[in-house]
């Protein structure tokens, strides 16, 4: 940070007139220096013409002092009032370097020194996550109600985790804006914490739903299936791996549409690429991964398998065991469907054979794109503009009590005490990228 601070120079009065902005004690010097000289002149002329000169000289370096200062004083003036939060380097070249705990977080959280207790009103905590808390807030400013998570510095740094969230905030700019996706679009730091603020998502969680409902209709599951898929295939284009999908990674908004959150775990990762981070959450996590074998995209269409199993079911398939296990069979075990036996539990031939191609064990094999999401039995005659466009709520096909307490559907997802987005980095450890 060395280049925010320029050294000063050492006037003289040649370059006197090259440098206009220079510390207030130069211009005495320059006094002294002009007086000097016309002295010596008057001298060795002898006659009172060097009188005259000597105190055209004074003059001279007095207005010209005069001028200077005021000059600096409307830069001066110029510079104090510029908003500090966009380039601390950018101001007057005596300002102190930015501290290093700032820095280290540069340029994706702006330094705002106001205390976010000043222009925001806490309405209620929304939860706690590994780094912080999640707020439900309100600007003092304009109104306006959204979530802020508010991270420790201290915490992140001893945990060597600067640029994991640095790049959680890259990924949520770039695809913050897809319908099925939660913007988050505010991103601050003080001295001791960073700050995101997203769109407040009414709706709770989807694992909230289905511990309220049980096993979800179909029809309502094709919707949210379809909806998910589309932000995972939006990743996915992007060159994003989520790495994450699971039911308390999707809230619900007002109309009971998808948002899906929680980026800590997300990376780049172009199509073809593979990583190998042992990360995710346990129930949700593909085989290859478990097998140690490197992974690219594929293991979020598992995810999304699993899910579509838990929201039929509220249960979570059996997952396969690694080939290296000692329990493990020559051939490549699959998902066990066992338990749509059950009388209470009588899913489609159509949802029965999606759940087979997204669980199946074998990635190059998996279902892995919209496109083919499209073409299976599921969806056939379903219009997927419908789904883009949130034409239809998932919520109309709920039946209209929850079996538990009797509650109607939007009291169901209405919990604000749940995961929001940035809540919690991971229920699982992560361990260096092999990529």
């Amino acid at each position: 940070m060395g280049n925010c601070v320029d050294k000063t120079k050492k006037y003289t009065a040649e370059n006197a007139r090259q440098e206009p902005q220079v510390a207030y004690a130069s211009y005495s010097s320059l006094d002294n220096v002009l007086s000097r000289r016309s002295s010596r002149f008057a001298l060795f002329s002898g006659s009172s013409a060097g009188n005259s000169t000597t105190s055209a000289h004074v003059e001279w370096s007095r207005r010209s002092r005069a001028s200077r200062i005021s000059r600096i004083s409307r830069i001066s003036r110029r510079t104090g009032s510029q908003d500090t939060s966009e380039d601390p380097c950018s101001l007057s070249k005596t300002r102190w370097p930015v501290p290093q705990f700032e820095a280290a977080f540069l340029p994706e959280f702006k330094i705002k020194e106001t205390a976010y207790k000043t222009n925001y009103d806490i309405i209620d905590l929304i939860s706690k996550g590994a780094y912080g808390q999640v707020y439900k807030v309100r600007s003092r400013i304009d109104g306006e109600i959204f979530a802020l998570k508010v991270l420790n510095k201290a915490q992140i740094i001893a945990e060597d985790a600067i640029e994991r969230v640095k790049d959680e905030v890259r990924i949520q700019q770039v695809v913050g804006h897809h319908p099925f996706v939660v913007n988050a679009s505010r991103y601050w730091q003080d001295k001791r914490r960073l700050y995101v603020g997203s769109d407040y998502v009414s709706g709770g969680e989807l694992f909230t739903l289905v511990e309220g409902y049980g096993n979800l209709p179909e029809d309502a599951v094709r919707i949210l299936v379809a909806e998910v898929a589309l932000a995972i295939d939006f990743l996915h284009n992007a060159g994003i791996i989520h790495r994450d999908v699971k039911a308390s990674n999707v809230l619900l908004d007002e109309e009971g549409h998808a948002q899906l959150i929680d980026f800590g775990f997300a990376k780049w990762l172009k199509h073809g690429q593979k990583t190998s981070t042992l990360c995710g959450t346990p129930q949700y996590i593909a085989p290859e991964i478990l097998r140690g074998e490197p992974y690219g995209h594929a293991i979020d269409w598992w995810s999304l398998g699993v899910l579509m199993y838990f929201l039929l079911t509220s249960e979570y398939p059996v997952p396969p065991e690694p080939k290296n296990s000692p329990t493990s069979t020559a051939e490549t075990p699959t998902v066990s469907f066992s338990c749509f036996s059950s009388p209470s539990i009588s899913p489609s031939t159509g949802a029965v054979d999606l759940l087979k191609r997204l669980l199946e064990p074998d990635p190059v094999s998996r279902l892995r794109s919209i496109l083919g999401l499209q073409r299976v039995s599921f969806y056939k005659n379903r219009d997927f503009r419908g789904y883009t466009s949130r034409s239809v709520s998932p919520l109309e096909y709920l039946p209209a009590t929850k079996k538990s307490t009797g509650s109607t559907p939007a009291d169901a997802c209405g919990n604000d005490h749940c995961s929001h987005t940035f809540a919690e980095f991971s229920d699982s450890a992560m361990l260096p990228d092999g990529v």
